[in-house]
Protein backbone atom coordinates (compact mmCIF):
# COMPACT_ATOMS: atom_id res chain seq x y z
CA UNK A 1 0.00 0.00 0.00
CA UNK A 2 2.63 2.47 0.80
CA UNK A 3 4.40 1.45 -2.38
CA UNK A 4 1.12 2.29 -4.37
CA UNK A 5 1.05 5.52 -2.48
CA UNK A 6 4.27 6.90 -3.00
CA UNK A 7 3.89 6.27 -7.23
CA UNK A 8 0.41 8.23 -6.71
CA UNK A 9 2.45 10.67 -4.95
CA UNK A 10 5.36 10.74 -7.46
CA UNK A 11 3.19 10.38 -10.69
CA UNK A 12 0.60 13.61 -9.42
CA UNK A 13 4.13 15.81 -8.66
CA UNK A 14 5.69 15.39 -12.06
CA UNK A 15 2.25 15.91 -13.40
CA UNK A 16 2.38 18.92 -11.96
CA UNK A 17 5.45 20.04 -12.41
CA UNK A 18 4.95 19.02 -16.37
CA UNK A 19 1.65 21.59 -16.25
CA UNK A 20 4.00 24.60 -14.46
CA UNK A 21 6.28 23.96 -17.56
CA UNK A 22 3.63 23.31 -20.22
CA UNK A 23 3.72 25.75 -23.03
CA UNK A 24 -0.03 27.62 -23.42
CA UNK A 25 -2.36 26.42 -26.31
CA UNK A 26 -1.56 27.69 -29.49
CA UNK A 27 -4.43 30.89 -30.79
CA UNK A 28 -6.78 31.34 -32.97
CA UNK A 29 -8.37 34.53 -33.81
CA UNK A 30 -11.80 34.56 -35.59
CA UNK A 31 -13.06 37.95 -37.15
CA UNK A 32 -16.17 38.31 -38.77
CA UNK A 33 -17.22 41.16 -40.19
CA UNK A 34 -20.89 41.46 -41.69
CA UNK A 35 -21.83 44.03 -44.20
CA UNK A 36 -25.25 45.35 -45.22
CA UNK A 37 -28.09 42.39 -45.67
CA UNK A 38 -31.63 43.15 -47.20
CA UNK A 39 -34.57 40.82 -46.30
CA UNK A 40 -35.98 42.41 -49.21
CA UNK A 41 -32.99 41.55 -52.41
CA UNK A 42 -32.10 38.83 -50.10
CA UNK A 43 -28.31 39.37 -50.58
CA UNK A 44 -25.95 40.58 -48.31
CA UNK A 45 -22.18 39.74 -47.75
CA UNK A 46 -19.51 38.85 -44.71
CA UNK A 47 -15.88 39.50 -44.63
CA UNK A 48 -13.83 36.73 -42.33
CA UNK A 49 -10.31 36.97 -41.24
CA UNK A 50 -9.12 34.03 -39.71
CA UNK A 51 -5.50 34.03 -37.91
CA UNK A 52 -4.08 30.73 -36.94
CA UNK A 53 -0.43 30.43 -34.49
CA UNK A 54 2.15 27.68 -35.13
CA UNK A 55 0.74 25.55 -38.42
CA UNK A 56 3.07 22.87 -39.95
CA UNK A 57 1.31 21.43 -42.86
CA UNK A 58 3.68 19.54 -45.68
CA UNK A 59 3.24 20.22 -49.01
CA UNK A 60 0.08 18.76 -50.74
CA UNK A 61 -2.07 18.06 -47.38
CA UNK A 62 -5.24 19.09 -46.34
CA UNK A 63 -5.11 23.03 -45.53
CA UNK A 64 -8.49 24.48 -45.85
CA UNK A 65 -12.08 23.36 -45.95
CA UNK A 66 -15.48 24.94 -46.34
CA UNK A 67 -18.98 23.39 -46.67
CA UNK A 68 -19.79 24.53 -50.20
CA UNK A 69 -23.52 22.50 -50.73
CA UNK A 70 -26.47 24.19 -49.45
CA UNK A 71 -28.84 21.71 -47.94
CA UNK A 72 -32.16 21.82 -50.40
CA UNK A 73 -30.46 24.20 -53.44
CA UNK A 74 -28.29 23.70 -56.07
CA UNK A 75 -26.48 26.90 -55.94
CA UNK A 76 -23.47 26.11 -53.84
CA UNK A 77 -21.69 28.48 -51.25
CA UNK A 78 -18.79 30.51 -53.02
CA UNK A 79 -15.87 32.57 -51.64
CA UNK A 80 -14.61 35.55 -53.00
CA UNK A 81 -10.87 37.22 -52.85
CA UNK A 82 -9.20 34.84 -51.13
CA UNK A 83 -5.62 35.31 -49.53
CA UNK A 84 -3.71 33.02 -47.56
CA UNK A 85 -0.31 33.66 -46.15
CA UNK A 86 1.94 32.26 -43.70
CA UNK A 87 5.57 33.71 -42.63
CA UNK A 88 7.03 32.60 -46.05
CA UNK A 89 4.35 34.97 -47.58
CA UNK A 90 1.58 34.13 -50.09
CA UNK A 91 0.88 30.57 -49.67
CA UNK A 92 0.01 28.90 -53.43
CA UNK A 93 -3.32 27.06 -53.12
CA UNK A 94 -5.08 24.48 -54.75
CA UNK A 95 -8.50 23.25 -54.33
CA UNK A 96 -11.28 20.90 -55.36
CA UNK A 97 -14.61 19.55 -54.31
CA UNK A 98 -15.14 16.33 -52.19
CA UNK A 99 -18.45 15.29 -50.97
CA UNK A 100 -20.04 18.82 -50.69
CA UNK A 101 -17.41 20.74 -49.26
CA UNK A 102 -14.09 22.14 -51.05
CA UNK A 103 -10.67 21.46 -50.06
CA UNK A 104 -7.65 23.65 -50.13
CA UNK A 105 -4.26 22.43 -49.93
CA UNK A 106 -0.87 24.41 -50.29
CA UNK A 107 2.09 22.80 -53.37
CA UNK A 108 4.52 23.98 -50.37
CA UNK A 109 4.62 23.29 -47.05
CA UNK A 110 3.45 26.25 -44.73
CA UNK A 111 4.39 26.76 -41.27
CA UNK A 112 3.64 29.45 -38.74
CA UNK A 113 1.31 31.69 -38.44
CA UNK A 114 -1.20 31.92 -40.73
CA UNK A 115 -3.57 34.61 -42.29
CA UNK A 116 -6.95 33.92 -44.30
CA UNK A 117 -9.36 36.66 -45.29
CA UNK A 118 -11.69 36.37 -47.59
CA UNK A 119 -15.50 37.56 -48.60
CA UNK A 120 -18.17 35.15 -48.82
CA UNK A 121 -21.44 36.60 -50.49
CA UNK A 122 -24.65 35.65 -48.95
CA UNK A 123 -28.26 34.92 -51.16
CA UNK A 124 -31.09 33.66 -50.02
CA UNK A 125 -30.94 30.74 -52.81
CA UNK A 126 -34.19 29.21 -53.82
CA UNK A 127 -34.77 25.65 -51.54
CA UNK A 128 -36.34 22.49 -53.57
CA UNK A 129 -35.55 19.80 -51.11
CA UNK A 130 -35.34 18.98 -47.59
CA UNK A 131 -32.45 19.87 -45.66
CA UNK A 132 -31.34 21.01 -42.36
CA UNK A 133 -31.66 24.78 -42.11
CA UNK A 134 -28.00 25.26 -41.99
CA UNK A 135 -26.72 27.51 -44.73
CA UNK A 136 -26.14 31.44 -44.50
CA UNK A 137 -29.45 33.35 -44.76
CA UNK A 138 -30.75 36.83 -44.70
CA UNK A 139 -33.74 37.21 -42.40
CA UNK A 140 -34.25 41.02 -41.40
CA UNK A 141 -31.48 43.35 -41.69
CA UNK A 142 -29.03 40.65 -40.16
CA UNK A 143 -27.85 37.04 -40.94
CA UNK A 144 -27.24 33.81 -39.62
CA UNK A 145 -25.21 30.45 -40.30
CA UNK A 146 -23.87 27.39 -38.54
CA UNK A 147 -20.39 27.88 -38.65
CA UNK A 148 -19.02 24.54 -41.02
CA UNK A 149 -21.06 27.04 -43.80
CA UNK A 150 -18.94 30.17 -43.77
CA UNK A 151 -16.00 29.57 -41.94
CA UNK A 152 -13.02 28.08 -43.45
CA UNK A 153 -11.30 25.40 -41.40
CA UNK A 154 -8.03 25.31 -40.46
CA UNK A 155 -7.20 21.21 -41.22
CA UNK A 156 -5.09 20.54 -37.34
CA UNK A 157 -5.72 18.67 -34.69
CA UNK A 158 -3.78 20.49 -32.06
CA UNK A 159 -5.84 22.84 -29.23
CA UNK A 160 -6.62 25.85 -29.90
CA UNK A 161 -7.42 28.83 -27.66
CA UNK A 162 -10.31 30.35 -30.02
CA UNK A 163 -11.21 34.41 -29.85
CA UNK A 164 -14.20 35.21 -31.89
CA UNK A 165 -14.97 38.63 -32.18
CA UNK A 166 -16.64 40.97 -34.84
CA UNK A 167 -17.06 44.15 -36.97
CA UNK A 168 -20.63 45.49 -37.06
CA UNK A 169 -20.06 48.95 -38.39
CA UNK A 170 -21.48 47.99 -41.46
CA UNK A 171 -24.71 46.54 -39.65
CA UNK A 172 -25.86 50.14 -38.18
CA UNK A 173 -26.17 51.32 -34.91
CA UNK A 174 -27.91 49.40 -32.39
CA UNK A 175 -26.84 45.76 -34.03
CA UNK A 176 -25.60 43.33 -32.20
CA UNK A 177 -24.37 39.33 -32.75
CA UNK A 178 -24.51 35.99 -31.06
CA UNK A 179 -23.28 32.38 -31.23
CA UNK A 180 -23.73 29.19 -29.76
CA UNK A 181 -20.92 30.03 -27.70
CA UNK A 182 -22.22 33.41 -26.37
CA UNK A 183 -23.11 37.49 -27.08
CA UNK A 184 -20.36 39.44 -28.78
CA UNK A 185 -17.16 39.06 -28.70
CA UNK A 186 -15.78 35.84 -26.71
CA UNK A 187 -12.71 33.48 -25.92
CA UNK A 188 -12.99 29.71 -25.94
CA UNK A 189 -10.06 27.96 -24.44
CA UNK A 190 -8.21 25.40 -26.11
CA UNK A 191 -9.98 22.56 -27.42
CA UNK A 192 -10.00 21.42 -31.45
CA UNK A 193 -10.84 24.29 -33.84
CA UNK A 194 -13.44 21.68 -35.80
CA UNK A 195 -15.81 22.84 -32.70
CA UNK A 196 -16.48 26.22 -34.67
CA UNK A 197 -18.30 23.70 -37.44
CA UNK A 198 -21.49 22.65 -35.03
CA UNK A 199 -21.62 26.77 -33.83
CA UNK A 200 -24.54 28.81 -34.95
CA UNK A 201 -23.92 32.82 -35.88
CA UNK A 202 -25.95 35.30 -35.82
CA UNK A 203 -25.83 39.21 -36.44
CA UNK A 204 -28.42 41.91 -37.04
CA UNK A 205 -30.63 44.17 -35.08
CA UNK A 206 -31.72 40.98 -32.55
CA UNK A 207 -34.22 40.41 -31.10
CA UNK A 208 -35.02 38.35 -27.66
CA UNK A 209 -36.30 36.57 -24.73
CA UNK A 210 -35.81 37.24 -22.60
CA UNK A 211 -35.11 40.41 -23.61
CA UNK A 212 -31.86 40.91 -21.85
CA UNK A 213 -28.62 38.84 -22.41
CA UNK A 214 -28.24 35.74 -20.39
CA UNK A 215 -24.64 34.28 -19.39
CA UNK A 216 -26.66 30.86 -18.23
CA UNK A 217 -29.83 28.67 -18.75
CA UNK A 218 -32.16 29.08 -21.62
CA UNK A 219 -32.61 32.24 -23.72
CA UNK A 220 -33.69 32.95 -27.42
CA UNK A 221 -32.85 35.17 -30.27
CA UNK A 222 -34.32 35.98 -33.78
CA UNK A 223 -33.95 38.52 -37.17
CA UNK A 224 -37.24 39.76 -38.90
CA UNK A 225 -40.50 39.74 -38.24
CA UNK A 226 -41.60 36.31 -37.55
CA UNK A 227 -45.78 35.85 -38.58
CA UNK A 228 -46.63 35.37 -34.90
CA UNK A 229 -45.17 36.59 -31.94
CA UNK A 230 -42.11 34.29 -30.32
CA UNK A 231 -41.96 35.19 -26.89
CA UNK A 232 -44.57 33.35 -25.40
CA UNK A 233 -43.30 30.11 -26.89
CA UNK A 234 -39.99 30.96 -26.07
CA UNK A 235 -41.04 31.73 -22.34
CA UNK A 236 -42.21 28.48 -22.09
CA UNK A 237 -39.46 26.51 -23.54
CA UNK A 238 -37.42 28.06 -21.00
CA UNK A 239 -39.04 26.70 -18.44
CA UNK A 240 -39.54 23.33 -19.64
CA UNK A 241 -35.26 24.12 -20.18
CA UNK A 242 -34.97 24.28 -16.29
CA UNK A 243 -36.99 21.35 -15.53
CA UNK A 244 -34.99 19.04 -18.30
CA UNK A 245 -31.95 20.05 -16.85
CA UNK A 246 -33.29 18.98 -13.70
CA UNK A 247 -34.88 15.87 -14.91
CA UNK A 248 -31.82 14.89 -16.23
CA UNK A 249 -29.38 15.49 -13.27
CA UNK A 250 -27.37 18.45 -13.74
CA UNK A 251 -26.01 20.45 -11.24
CA UNK A 252 -26.68 23.64 -12.62
CA UNK A 253 -28.65 24.44 -15.74
CA UNK A 254 -26.33 24.74 -18.64
CA UNK A 255 -26.33 27.65 -20.99
CA UNK A 256 -28.80 26.87 -24.20
CA UNK A 257 -30.01 29.11 -26.55
CA UNK A 258 -32.61 29.04 -29.61
CA UNK A 259 -31.90 30.10 -32.94
CA UNK A 260 -35.47 31.25 -34.84
CA UNK A 261 -35.08 31.37 -38.58
CA UNK A 262 -37.42 32.00 -41.76
CA UNK A 263 -36.97 28.43 -43.81
CA UNK A 264 -39.23 28.40 -47.08
CA UNK A 265 -38.89 24.71 -47.27
CA UNK A 266 -39.46 22.57 -43.92
CA UNK A 267 -40.97 25.17 -41.55
CA UNK A 268 -41.23 23.79 -38.06
CA UNK A 269 -38.33 21.54 -38.28
CA UNK A 270 -34.59 22.39 -37.41
CA UNK A 271 -31.18 21.50 -36.36
CA UNK A 272 -29.21 20.52 -33.19
CA UNK A 273 -25.99 22.35 -32.48
CA UNK A 274 -23.29 23.24 -29.69
CA UNK A 275 -25.80 24.37 -26.76
CA UNK A 276 -28.30 25.60 -29.32
CA UNK A 277 -30.76 24.83 -31.46
CA UNK A 278 -32.05 26.56 -34.64
CA UNK A 279 -36.02 26.32 -34.92
CA UNK A 280 -37.40 27.27 -38.29
CA UNK A 281 -40.82 29.05 -38.62
CA UNK A 282 -42.53 29.62 -42.09
CA UNK A 283 -46.52 28.91 -43.29
CA UNK A 284 -48.39 27.22 -40.85
CA UNK A 285 -46.12 27.43 -38.05
CA UNK A 286 -47.50 29.10 -34.97
CA UNK A 287 -45.59 29.24 -31.31
CA UNK A 288 -47.67 26.31 -30.26
CA UNK A 289 -46.66 24.06 -33.27
CA UNK A 290 -43.27 24.59 -32.49
CA UNK A 291 -43.27 22.65 -28.84
CA UNK A 292 -42.91 19.83 -29.85
CA UNK A 293 -39.74 19.88 -31.61
CA UNK A 294 -38.77 22.54 -28.88
CA UNK A 295 -38.99 19.55 -26.65
CA UNK A 296 -37.53 16.86 -28.96
CA UNK A 297 -34.44 18.83 -29.39
CA UNK A 298 -33.55 20.11 -26.32
CA UNK A 299 -33.28 16.42 -25.57
CA UNK A 300 -30.55 16.03 -27.86
CA UNK A 301 -28.75 18.61 -25.03
CA UNK A 302 -28.47 15.24 -22.54
CA UNK A 303 -28.77 12.10 -24.75
CA UNK A 304 -27.48 13.04 -28.13
CA UNK A 305 -24.40 10.31 -28.53
CA UNK A 306 -22.67 8.05 -31.38
CA UNK A 307 -24.87 5.16 -31.05
CA UNK A 308 -27.39 6.08 -33.92
CA UNK A 309 -29.93 7.43 -34.97
CA UNK A 310 -32.53 5.02 -33.23
CA UNK A 311 -31.42 6.18 -29.93
CA UNK A 312 -30.58 9.73 -30.05
CA UNK A 313 -33.52 10.48 -32.27
CA UNK A 314 -35.76 7.70 -30.88
CA UNK A 315 -35.59 8.67 -27.30
CA UNK A 316 -36.26 12.42 -28.67
CA UNK A 317 -39.37 11.65 -29.82
CA UNK A 318 -40.41 9.32 -27.19
CA UNK A 319 -39.09 12.35 -24.31
CA UNK A 320 -40.67 15.24 -27.03
CA UNK A 321 -44.20 15.73 -25.68
CA UNK A 322 -43.97 12.96 -22.22
CA UNK A 323 -41.53 15.46 -20.27
CA UNK A 324 -43.36 18.44 -20.84
CA UNK A 325 -46.56 16.36 -19.79
CA UNK A 326 -44.82 15.36 -16.87
CA UNK A 327 -43.43 18.73 -16.05
CA UNK A 328 -47.53 19.97 -16.08
CA UNK A 329 -46.59 22.17 -19.17
CA UNK A 330 -48.97 20.09 -21.38
CA UNK A 331 -52.35 18.32 -20.97
CA UNK A 332 -52.78 14.83 -20.96
CA UNK A 333 -54.47 15.42 -24.28
CA UNK A 334 -51.78 17.01 -25.38
CA UNK A 335 -49.53 14.55 -24.90
CA UNK A 336 -51.83 11.99 -26.63
CA UNK A 337 -52.33 13.99 -29.98
CA UNK A 338 -48.21 13.64 -29.94
CA UNK A 339 -48.26 10.45 -29.49
CA UNK A 340 -50.98 9.17 -31.43
CA UNK A 341 -49.12 11.30 -34.23
CA UNK A 342 -45.92 9.22 -34.30
CA UNK A 343 -47.95 6.27 -33.87
CA UNK A 344 -50.00 6.87 -36.69
CA UNK A 345 -46.79 7.57 -39.23
CA UNK A 346 -45.29 4.29 -38.23
CA UNK A 347 -48.03 1.88 -38.16
CA UNK A 348 -49.44 2.70 -41.58
CA UNK A 349 -45.84 3.10 -42.76
CA UNK A 350 -45.68 0.63 -45.53
CA UNK A 351 -41.35 0.41 -45.14
CA UNK A 352 -41.10 0.22 -41.36
CA UNK A 353 -40.06 -3.13 -41.22
CA UNK A 354 -36.43 -1.89 -43.03
CA UNK A 355 -33.67 -3.04 -41.16
CA UNK A 356 -31.59 -0.16 -39.23
CA UNK A 357 -28.35 -1.24 -41.33
CA UNK A 358 -30.38 -0.16 -44.46
CA UNK A 359 -31.54 3.30 -43.60
CA UNK A 360 -28.37 6.21 -43.75
CA UNK A 361 -27.65 5.06 -46.79
CA UNK A 362 -31.28 5.44 -48.39
CA UNK A 363 -31.78 7.84 -45.84
CA UNK A 364 -32.51 11.27 -48.56
CA UNK A 365 -34.30 8.83 -50.78
CA UNK A 366 -37.83 8.77 -49.14
CA UNK A 367 -39.26 10.34 -46.28
CA UNK A 368 -40.69 6.65 -45.09
CA UNK A 369 -37.03 5.55 -44.71
CA UNK A 370 -36.10 8.68 -43.20
CA UNK A 371 -38.39 8.77 -40.56
CA UNK A 372 -38.25 5.41 -39.21
CA UNK A 373 -35.50 5.89 -36.31
CA UNK A 374 -37.72 8.86 -35.33
CA UNK A 375 -40.67 6.92 -35.16
CA UNK A 376 -39.83 3.07 -34.38
CA UNK A 377 -37.26 4.32 -32.06
CA UNK A 378 -39.59 6.19 -29.92
CA UNK A 379 -42.35 3.09 -29.72
CA UNK A 380 -38.62 0.59 -29.24
CA UNK A 381 -38.11 3.03 -25.94
CA UNK A 382 -41.93 2.73 -25.08
CA UNK A 383 -41.48 -1.05 -25.43
CA UNK A 384 -38.53 -1.12 -23.41
CA UNK A 385 -40.26 1.29 -20.64
CA UNK A 386 -42.78 -1.20 -20.15
CA UNK A 387 -40.88 -4.12 -19.82
CA UNK A 388 -38.31 -2.29 -17.31
CA UNK A 389 -41.64 -1.02 -15.18
CA UNK A 390 -43.21 -4.65 -14.86
CA UNK A 391 -39.79 -6.13 -13.88
CA UNK A 392 -39.36 -3.86 -11.05
CA UNK A 393 -42.49 -3.35 -9.74
CA UNK A 394 -42.89 0.32 -10.76
CA UNK A 395 -39.67 0.88 -9.17
CA UNK A 396 -37.36 1.85 -12.04
CA UNK A 397 -37.85 2.93 -16.04
CA UNK A 398 -36.28 3.84 -18.85
CA UNK A 399 -35.55 6.88 -17.40
CA UNK A 400 -32.74 5.43 -14.67
CA UNK A 401 -31.11 3.38 -18.05
CA UNK A 402 -30.61 7.16 -20.12
CA UNK A 403 -29.50 8.70 -16.92
CA UNK A 404 -26.87 6.54 -16.51
CA UNK A 405 -26.07 6.58 -20.34
CA UNK A 406 -25.94 10.23 -19.68
CA UNK A 407 -23.62 10.06 -16.80
CA UNK A 408 -21.32 7.36 -18.34
CA UNK A 409 -20.85 10.34 -21.02
CA UNK A 410 -20.30 12.96 -18.36
CA UNK A 411 -17.74 10.90 -16.85
CA UNK A 412 -15.79 10.10 -20.28
CA UNK A 413 -16.32 6.53 -20.06
CA UNK A 414 -17.74 4.55 -22.95
CA UNK A 415 -21.26 4.81 -24.82
CA UNK A 416 -21.43 2.10 -26.68
CA UNK A 417 -24.22 -0.73 -28.14
CA UNK A 418 -22.50 -2.98 -25.77
CA UNK A 419 -22.65 -1.04 -22.65
CA UNK A 420 -26.57 -0.36 -24.00
CA UNK A 421 -27.18 -3.89 -23.72
CA UNK A 422 -25.59 -4.72 -20.89
CA UNK A 423 -27.83 -2.06 -19.09
CA UNK A 424 -30.48 -3.75 -20.20
CA UNK A 425 -29.63 -7.12 -19.81
CA UNK A 426 -29.18 -6.10 -15.54
CA UNK A 427 -32.84 -4.81 -16.00
CA UNK A 428 -34.63 -7.34 -17.76
CA UNK A 429 -32.88 -10.17 -18.72
CA UNK A 430 -31.78 -11.16 -22.20
CA UNK A 431 -35.18 -10.45 -23.18
CA UNK A 432 -33.94 -6.89 -23.63
CA UNK A 433 -31.14 -7.44 -25.58
CA UNK A 434 -33.87 -9.89 -27.56
CA UNK A 435 -35.81 -6.40 -28.41
CA UNK A 436 -32.88 -4.44 -29.30
CA UNK A 437 -32.27 -7.16 -31.99
CA UNK A 438 -35.36 -7.46 -33.19
CA UNK A 439 -35.85 -3.20 -33.61
CA UNK A 440 -32.63 -3.11 -35.47
CA UNK A 441 -33.55 -5.79 -37.62
CA UNK A 442 -36.83 -4.20 -38.78
CA UNK A 443 -39.33 -6.41 -36.74
CA UNK A 444 -42.34 -4.25 -35.07
CA UNK A 445 -42.47 -2.70 -31.82
CA UNK A 446 -45.49 -2.31 -30.01
CA UNK A 447 -46.26 -0.97 -26.83
CA UNK A 448 -48.74 -2.60 -24.10
CA UNK A 449 -52.07 -1.19 -23.95
CA UNK A 450 -50.80 0.54 -20.88
CA UNK A 451 -47.56 1.24 -21.30
CA UNK A 452 -48.02 5.17 -21.62
CA UNK A 453 -49.59 5.31 -18.08
CA UNK A 454 -53.39 4.59 -16.68
CA UNK A 455 -55.19 6.92 -18.66
CA UNK A 456 -54.63 5.62 -21.56
CA UNK A 457 -55.13 2.41 -23.61
CA UNK A 458 -54.15 1.30 -26.98
CA UNK A 459 -56.76 0.77 -29.67
CA UNK A 460 -56.68 0.30 -33.87
CA UNK A 461 -58.00 3.02 -36.28
CA UNK A 462 -58.32 3.14 -39.80
CA UNK A 463 -55.99 5.66 -41.10
CA UNK A 464 -54.88 6.35 -44.84
CA UNK A 465 -51.39 5.55 -45.72
CA UNK A 466 -48.89 8.70 -46.54
CA UNK A 467 -48.43 8.03 -50.79
CA UNK A 468 -46.99 10.57 -52.90
CA UNK A 469 -48.51 8.77 -56.41
CA UNK A 470 -45.68 8.01 -57.89
CA UNK A 471 -41.63 7.24 -57.36
CA UNK A 472 -40.53 9.32 -54.31
CA UNK A 473 -37.37 9.40 -56.59
CA UNK A 474 -38.69 11.60 -58.13
CA UNK A 475 -38.17 14.72 -56.13
CA UNK A 476 -34.08 13.76 -55.80
CA UNK A 477 -31.71 15.91 -57.15
CA UNK A 478 -31.86 19.34 -58.86
CA UNK A 479 -34.23 18.07 -61.72
CA UNK A 480 -36.95 16.58 -60.01
CA UNK A 481 -39.33 14.86 -62.94
CA UNK A 482 -42.21 13.08 -61.77
CA UNK A 483 -42.03 9.06 -62.96
CA UNK A 484 -43.84 5.86 -61.93
CA UNK A 485 -46.62 7.72 -61.60
CA UNK A 486 -49.83 5.24 -59.94
CA UNK A 487 -52.82 5.92 -62.32
CA UNK A 488 -55.58 5.57 -59.21
CA UNK A 489 -53.43 7.54 -57.01
CA UNK A 490 -54.84 10.95 -55.51
CA UNK A 491 -51.61 12.75 -57.96
CA UNK A 492 -52.71 11.52 -60.80
CA UNK A 493 -56.52 12.16 -59.91
CA UNK A 494 -55.66 15.92 -59.12
CA UNK A 495 -53.83 15.94 -62.79
CA UNK A 496 -50.96 15.11 -61.95
CA UNK A 497 -48.22 13.55 -64.94
CA UNK A 498 -45.66 11.61 -65.88
CA UNK A 499 -42.83 13.42 -66.98
CA UNK A 500 -43.95 16.88 -65.63
CA UNK A 501 -41.43 18.98 -64.13
CA UNK A 502 -41.75 20.19 -60.24
CA UNK A 503 -40.36 21.66 -57.50
CA UNK A 504 -42.33 22.15 -53.66
CA UNK A 505 -41.95 23.86 -50.55
CA UNK A 506 -43.25 21.78 -47.65
CA UNK A 507 -41.49 19.48 -45.62
CA UNK A 508 -42.56 15.72 -46.50
CA UNK A 509 -42.05 14.67 -43.11
CA UNK A 510 -44.16 16.48 -41.62
CA UNK A 511 -46.44 15.86 -44.11
CA UNK A 512 -46.45 12.16 -43.68
CA UNK A 513 -46.98 12.89 -39.98
CA UNK A 514 -50.57 14.60 -40.57
CA UNK A 515 -53.17 12.98 -42.48
CA UNK A 516 -55.07 15.87 -43.35
CA UNK A 517 -52.15 18.14 -44.92
CA UNK A 518 -52.25 18.66 -47.99
CA UNK A 519 -49.17 18.55 -50.84
CA UNK A 520 -48.31 21.91 -53.69
CA UNK A 521 -46.75 20.86 -56.29
CA UNK A 522 -45.54 23.49 -58.68
CA UNK A 523 -45.90 21.76 -62.30
CA UNK A 524 -43.71 22.69 -65.48
CA UNK A 525 -45.61 21.54 -68.20
CA UNK A 526 -45.46 22.31 -71.91
CA UNK A 527 -43.82 25.66 -71.07
CA UNK A 528 -46.51 26.85 -68.26
CA UNK A 529 -45.96 26.29 -64.88
CA UNK A 530 -48.77 26.00 -62.35
CA UNK A 531 -49.78 24.24 -58.99
CA UNK A 532 -51.45 20.81 -58.23
CA UNK A 533 -52.55 20.24 -55.09
CA UNK A 534 -53.67 17.31 -53.37
CA UNK A 535 -54.33 15.02 -50.46
CA UNK A 536 -51.15 12.47 -50.66
CA UNK A 537 -53.06 9.07 -49.30
CA UNK A 538 -53.58 6.03 -50.30
CA UNK A 539 -55.43 2.86 -48.63
CA UNK A 540 -56.66 2.86 -44.94
CA UNK A 541 -55.32 0.77 -43.28
CA UNK A 542 -55.44 -0.88 -39.62
CA UNK A 543 -53.20 1.12 -37.25
CA UNK A 544 -52.18 1.60 -33.94
CA UNK A 545 -53.48 4.14 -31.60
CA UNK A 546 -54.09 5.13 -27.93
CA UNK A 547 -56.71 6.62 -26.49
CA UNK A 548 -58.30 8.14 -23.23
CA UNK A 549 -59.75 6.25 -20.64
CA UNK A 550 -63.09 8.20 -19.26
CA UNK A 551 -63.62 8.57 -15.68
CA UNK A 552 -60.15 9.46 -14.63
CA UNK A 553 -59.89 13.02 -13.71
CA UNK A 554 -57.05 14.89 -15.55
CA UNK A 555 -55.16 15.75 -11.81
CA UNK A 556 -55.47 11.44 -11.79
CA UNK A 557 -53.91 10.90 -15.09
CA UNK A 558 -50.05 10.01 -13.61
CA UNK A 559 -47.50 9.71 -15.90
CA UNK A 560 -45.36 7.19 -16.07
CA UNK A 561 -42.43 6.58 -13.09
CA UNK A 562 -39.14 8.87 -13.31
CA UNK A 563 -40.08 11.79 -12.10
CA UNK A 564 -37.17 13.72 -10.69
CA UNK A 565 -36.76 15.30 -7.46
CA UNK A 566 -38.80 19.16 -7.10
CA UNK A 567 -36.02 21.61 -6.53
CA UNK A 568 -35.86 23.41 -2.76
CA UNK A 569 -37.43 26.26 -2.27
Amino acid sequence: MKTLIGIGLATVLFVAAGLRGAEPAHRMRVLIKPGAMSEAAGKGDVAIDISISEIDVPAGAPLLSLSTMVPGSSKPQTVEGLTVNDGLGPVPLESRNLGGSRRWSSTRAVKGELAIKYREPIENAPITQGGPPIAPRIDGDGFSSVGSMFLMSPQTKAPYRIAIDWDLSAMGVGAAAVSSYGDGNVELPAGQVARLNNCLFMAGHLKREPQAGVTGGFSSVWLGEPPFDPRPAMQWTGELHAWMSRFFNDKSEPPYRVFLRLNPMNAGGGAALTNSFIVTYGEGVTGESLKSILGHEMTHTWTANDLGKWYSEGNAVYYQALLSWRAGMITAGQFLADLNKTAGRYYTNPLKDTPDEQILPRFWEDTRIRVLPYDRGAMYFAVLNGMIGRSSAGKRSIDDLIRAMIGRSRADQPVTEAVWLDLLRKEIGEDGPAVHRSMMAGRLMLPESDDYGPCFRRTTKKIRRFELGFDPKSLIGTQQTIHGLMPDSEAAKAGLREGDKVSYSAGLDAIQADVHRTLTLQVTRDGKTFPITYLPRGEAVDAYQWERISGIAEDGCKAPVGLPPKPAE
